[in-house]
Order: C-alpha cells, then sequence, then structure tokens
C-alpha cells in the first residue's frame, strides 16, 4: 500500500491543469457537457420526480443546485438527486476497463462542492479529471467478470479525491477520504437484478456513490481517518504507477442512445441491416440476437417501467424497427404500451453466444439475424459501437446529445449557450455564477420554488 500511497500523493501534489495534454482537457469538457444533459433530461422522469419529493427534507438557504428546483439543498443532498438524475436514462458515460459510468457521479459531485466553495472553473476541471482518473483505477482492481460491482463502488473513490480537491484538502487528507470511501461505497452487484428483470430506478447506485463520495471528503477535512487498501497487490499497483501519464480519460466512450450499453451493439448492427436490406418491421417473422453470456439476460419483451426497457434488447430492436431510431423519444412510458413494439419484441429471441464472452470488456461481439415472412434471412457480426474509443463521437455528436437530452427544458438558443460555455469552461472565474446561469435557463415556472 505504501508505494501505491507514494504514487498517488505524486499525482494530486503535481496535478496543474496548465500542464495536462489539450486533448484530456477537452475530453474532460466534453464530459461535463454530456453529464450536464443527462442530468437535465433526468428531470422529468419519475425517478426524477420522486427525487425533488425526497431532497424537500434536505432544503439549505445557503445551498446548492438539485437541477429542476429553485430551492437550494445541501451539497449532500444535490450532489446524489443529481448523479441519479444523470442516470435516469442511462445515457450517462462509461469505461470498458472498469466498467464505470463514473461522469454521473463525480461531476455532480464536483458541481456541489464547487457550488458550496465557489470554484474556479480551472479548480473544477482539475477535480474532474483527478476523480476520473482515481475512480477507473479503483474499478479496474474492484470489478472483474465474476464480482460485477457496477458503477457504484470504484466511482466512490474518484467522487471522494474530487470532493477533497475542491475543499482544498491536502493529498494526504486525500488519501484518507479515498479510504474512508473504501468502507462506505455501495456495493452493488448489478447482475442480480438484471437476472430477476426488475430493474430498480437506482439501478448501480450512482447517487449513493455521490453521496458516499463527498461524505467521505468532508469526513476527512474533520479529521477523520480512513485506510486505502485496494491498491495493494503489484498487479494493482501497476494501474496506479501509470497515473499522469496514461489518461484513462481519453479511453472512455460517450453513449449515442439511452439504455444499457450492452444494447447498443444489436442495435447498431441491426440499423445497418434495416440500411442494406431497407428492412419494414411488418415483413419480419422472427430476429435472433447472438450475444455474451451476461448480456443474454437481457431479454425481457414486456419492459414495465423506463428502467425494465433500458436493459431490454427486445425493447431496443422493437423500437429502433418501428421507429426507425432510438433516442429518448422511444424511451417513454407511452413507447412500453405501444402494441406495435410490442408485437415485434416477441419476435426477438436472444441467444447466448459463450465464444464471444473472451473479448468482454474491450469488445462486445454480437450477430443479429433477421428472417422475413418469404424465409430471407439477413445477418451481420459487429464488435464495434459508435462512442467508443475507436469509433469516438465527435465533438458535434457530443452537442447534438446534449441538444436532444435538454429540449424539454432549453430551446436551441439555450442549449448552444451552455455548449459556448462549457467550451470556455477553464475560464470561469465562478462555478457558482455558472450553475446559477444554467439553472435560470432551464427552469420552469411550474417548478418547485
Amino acid at each position: 500500500m505504501y508505494k501505491s500511497k507514494e504514487k498517488i500523493i505524486g499525482f494530486l501534489d503535481n496535478f496543474d491543469l496548465d500542464k495536462i495534454p489539450v486533448a484530456v482537457v477537452l475530453e474532460a469538457k466534453r464530459a461535463v457537457l454530456d453529464t450536464l444533459g443527462c442530468m437535465i433530461a433526468g428531470v422529468d422522469t419519475p425517478l426524477g420526480k420522486g427525487l425533488h419529493k425526497l431532497a424537500y427534507r434536505f432544503i439549505d438557504k445557503k445551498g446548492v443546485t438539485v437541477f429542476g428546483l429553485k430551492k437550494k439543498m445541501t451539497p449532500f443532498m444535490a450532489a446524489m438527486c443529481n448523479s441519479y438524475m444523470a442516470n435516469a436514462h442511462d445515457a450517462d458515460d462509461g469505461h470498458r476497463r472498469s466498467r464505470l459510468h463514473a461522469g454521473g457521479i463525480i461531476i455532480p459531485v464536483a458541481l456541489a462542492v464547487a457550488q458550496e466553495n465557489n470554484n474556479t472553473g480551472k479548480q473544477f476541471l482539475e477535480a474532474i479529471i483527478i476523480g476520473f482518473e482515481l475512480a477507473y483505477r479503483a474499478g479496474m482492481v474492484t470489478t472483474t467478470w465474476e464480482a460485477y460491482h457496477g458503477s457504484a463502488m470504484g466511482s466512490t473513490f474518484g467522487a471522494a479525491a474530487s470532493a477533497g480537491r475542491l475543499l482544498g484538502l491536502t493529498s494526504e487528507q486525500i488519501i484518507n477520504a479515498m479510504g474512508i470511501a473504501e468502507m462506505q461505497a455501495p456495493n452493488c452487484m448489478l447482475m442480480g437484478w438484471i437476472k430477476a428483470k426488475k430493474i430498480p430506478m437506482v439501478k448501480e447506485g450512482m447517487g449513493w456513490s455521490a453521496a458516499s463520495g463527498i461524505m467521505s471528503a468532508y469526513m476527512a477535512e474533520s479529521g477523520i481517518t480512513g485506510t486505502l487498501t485496494i491498491f495493494k497487490s503489484d498487479e494493482k499497483i501497476c494501474e496506479i504507477e501509470r497515473l499522469g501519464h496514461n489518461f484513462e480519460i481519453s479511453h472512455h466512450y460517450f453513449k449515442p442512445h439511452p439504455g444499457c450499453r450492452w444494447t447498443h451493439v444489436p442495435l447498431q448492427t441491426l440499423q445497418a441491416l434495416m440500411v442494406k436490406h431497407k428492412i419494414n418491421f411488418e415483413d419480419i417473422e422472427k430476429i435472433t440476437i447472438r450475444t455474451l453470456s451476461k448480456a443474454a439476460h437481457l431479454d425481457n419483451p414486456n419492459p414495465l417501467t423506463m428502467e425494465d426497457a433500458q436493459y431490454s434488447i427486445p425493447f431496443v430492436i422493437a423500437a429502433t424497427l418501428v421507429d426507425g431510431e432510438f433516442g429518448p423519444d422511444q424511451m417513454t412510458i407511452e413507447k412500453l404500451h405501444d402494441p406495435q413494439i410490442l408485437a415485434v419484441a416477441k419476435k426477438v429471441n436472444i441467444e447466448t453466444a459463450p465464444e464471444f464472452d473472451k473479448f468482454f470488456p474491450e469488445l462486445i461481439k454480437n450477430e443479429v439475424q433477421i428472417t422475413n415472412k418469404k424465409g430471407i434471412c439477413f445477418s451481420a457480426q459487429s464488435q464495434n459501437v459508435k462512442g467508443d474509443e475507436n469509433f469516438p463521437l465527435k465533438d458535434g455528436d457530443i452537442k447534438n446529445k446534449f441538444a436532444w437530452l435538454s429540449r424539454k427544458r432549453l430551446d436551441k438558443n439555450q442549449a448552444k449557450a451552455i455548449v459556448d460555455e462549457i467550451g470556455s469552461l477553464q475560464e470561469k472565474p465562478s462555478i457558482t455564477k455558472l450553475i446559477n446561469s444554467f439553472t435560470n435557463k432551464m427552469n420552469k415556472p411550474g417548478d418547485k420554488t
């Protein structure tokens, strides 16, 4: 542990945004914009409305912003609510090796603490990059094929580090915060509820990871100590050795669609087949999806909630065939009752392809077979999914995604104004003023005051 502790302290002590590669800073800004869009989209979901009711137990006149509410809340509650809302559509960013959706945890935490302390844009970006780098490494050493903790556990370490940085903690105190986080990070074994086909609104525990991370930093600030042990073996220390040299934030992905990432590969394979063969959903007799063994559990043809739909390959495939696309307009309660989508979903068969498992998590291989009513079969295999490191979303894609995620709250001019603000984030003298500007644009007259 001593060796990894020294490396982390060295990384923290020497970290300066002005010395970070420009590409890394740009990736952090892309992550901020993407996460803000996800948070705004989450405001008007059933989960968002429930969180707003809960937040009113924690009003703080000197507090910070919960998106969609006009009154301020404690930073602890704001971080938790905004994080859960960031994941409401399951459209937030991810990272293959760690299997985390860290942006939806670290960025809400950083927003809450930066507002509370009136940090600058530069300080905010520094904290975010530090949080991503330590979260991804924590995820890589705690998550295995057998023990799949979801996003919550590993991201808590990064959230604690990010909050600690913005609070002005020493590097030793940040190590303590991460050690405290090790004791109280949510341990979400997500395959249990995936196999049960009853997806909870809180899914991977992301909001509680944010809450645990920010509280770990506050506890360290108060003199409470923790012991960081996860980087204890030589194999795990090697992930820390690369801190500050190989930026893992450069290897994460952005989703072009809502829903679990495991649904996106067959979705995009299907879209290619639809274009090539001009497939009409009314002509289809049968659809077969061959995928890795864990993804094969996403076979629910009749999802009852938005969360069920996000983890249903049959629903995603059927909605894409019927509507010709898959975005936030398809991830609605109304679409769950669409008779055409439900009829097509019943034609989707999911088959396990064990030979695909060995490629995961680097690749998600799949095969889509569509048989029409004349007995003609169209098929294709794919292992690349748009948004991944080897097939990245362009800046224009991220901006367009922000526009469609925020469209219920922002008009085009308002969305563009926020995009422009994020572009010059490191020059902002106050995160508090920036967030107040955002919320003034997005809040509606009917929002709680």
